[in-house]
C-alpha cells in the first residue's frame, strides 16, 4: 500500500490556513508573509507531532518518509515499483514538511527516511545524518498556457518586475512566487543579476501569491489563468500536474539537458538517515540505487551524475 500518511485533519486545518475561499496562499506584505511563515511552522509541528502519535507500524516493511515536495511524487512511484517486488512491502508519505520539517521528522523517529532537496547544513552533517543524492531535477518555470514555450532570461526579469504585465492575448501575467526563505527562492535569482533583481522587485509588491510549499505551487499555477512561476521537473511528472515547463533561450528543461549541461539549473534531491538505517530501510533505499531504480527515476525527470560530480 503506497499511501499519503494519515493526516486528514491537519491537512484540512492547512487548506483552511492557506487558501480560505480560493484566497492567495499569502500576499507578500512582511505581515502576509510571517503569518504564512507562522501558518507553515505550525502545521509542520502538528504533522511531526500526529506522526510520532502514530506508532512506526509493527511490521518490518511498512516505512515512512516526508520532506521535500520535489520528492514526494517519485518517492510514491518507487514504492509503487518496490511493492511489486515486495507484495507485503508499504510506503506512507508524510505531506507538507519541506527539507528542514522532514530533517525534524528523521530526528525524532517520527520517519525512517527523510527526502530533501539541499545539502546538509554543517551543523547537521554532524549529527549522525547520512545523505545521498539520488538525483538531479531540472528547476523549472512553469505555466497551464499553452502559448509560452519559450521565454529568454531578459524576458523572464520583465516579467517579475511588471515591465511587462500582460500575455500576449491580454491576459494579466500572474507571479506564483515562494516565500523568502525557500531554496527554491534564491535558487532562482541565480539565474542573472536581472531576474535577481525583478524577483526582489516582486516579493517587495503588495498582493503577491506566494505558494508555502511545492504542492501548494504547483497548484496554484493550475488554478490561476495567467499564472507563472517556478517548480520542478520530477514534481510536475510524478504528479501528473496539468502544467508546461518553458525552455530558457532556447532549452528546453530536460533529464537530457542537465546531463549535457546544456540546462543549467537544477534541484539535488537526496534521501537521508539517521544512524544505522533498517533492515527494509536499506533495502528500498538499494532499489532506488538499482537499475530499476534508476530507470523510474529517469522517466521522472531525474539525472544521476556519475561519481565525483559535485551535488549542490
Amino acid at each position: 500500500m503506497i499511501h499519503a500518511f494519515n493526516a486528514d485533519n491537519v491537512a484540512q486545518s492547512a487548506a483552511v490556513l492557506n487558501h480560505q475561499q480560493g484566497a492567495p496562499m499569502s500576499t507578500c506584505s512582511p505581515s502576509g508573509e510571517d503569518r504564512a511563515k507562522g501558518h507553515f511552522l505550525a502545521l509542520v509541528t502538528a504533522l511531526i507531532a500526529l506522526a510520532l502519535a502514530t506508532p512506526l507500524l509493527g511490521n518490518a516493511q511498512t516505512l515512512r518518509t516526508g520532506g521535500t515536495g520535489a520528492a514526494l511524487g517519485t518517492m510514491r512511484a518507487l514504492g509503487e515499483a518496490y511493492k511489486k517486488i515486495e507484495p507485503q512491502f508499504s510506503l506512507e508519505i508524510v505531506p507538507n514538511l519541506g527539507s528542514s520539517g522532514g530533517l525534524k521528522a528523521l530526528e525524532q523517529g517520527a520517519v525512517h527516511f527523510a527526502v530533501i532537496s539541499r545539502p546538509l547544513k554543517g551543523d547537521e552533517s554532524v549529527q549522525g545524518y547520512a545523505a545521498y543524492e539520488y538525483g538531479r531535477t531540472p528547476f523549472v518555470l512553469a505555466t497551464s498556457r499553452s502559448d509560452v514555450s519559450n521565454l529568454t532570461l531578459r524576458q523572464i526579469a520583465d516579467l517579475y518586475s511588471a515591465r511587462v504585465a500582460k500575455w500576449p492575448d491580454g491576459t494579466p501575467v500572474r507571479l506564483v512566487l515562494r516565500p523568502a526563505n525557500d531554496a527554491d527562492t534564491p535558487l532562482f535569482a541565480s539565474f542573472s543579476p536581472a531576474i535577481k533583481e525583478a524577483l526582489a522587485e516582486a516579493m517587495s509588491r503588495d498582493g503577491m501569491i506566494v505558494a508555502v510549499t511545492d504542492q501548494d505551487s504547483a497548484t496554484e499555477l493550475g488554478r490561476i489563468k495567467g499564472a507563472i512561476g517556478t517548480s520542478s521537473l520530477a514534481l510536475i511528472v510524478s504528479e501528473k500536474r496539468p502544467l508546461s515547463t518553458i525552455a530558457i533561450d532556447g532549452v528546453k528543461p530536460t533529464a537530457k539537458a542537465l546531463s549535457d549541461g546544456s540546462y543549467p539549473y537544477f534541484k539535488s534531491v537526496y534521501v537521508v538517515t539517521k544512524g544505522t538505517p533498517s533492515r527494509e530501510t536499506a533495502r528500498f533505499l538499494a532499489f532506488v540505487r538499482s537499475p530499476e531504480g534508476r530507470r523510474i527515476l529517469t522517466d521522472l525527470g531525474h539525472w544521476m551524475p556519475p561519481a565525483g560530480v559535485a551535488a549542490r
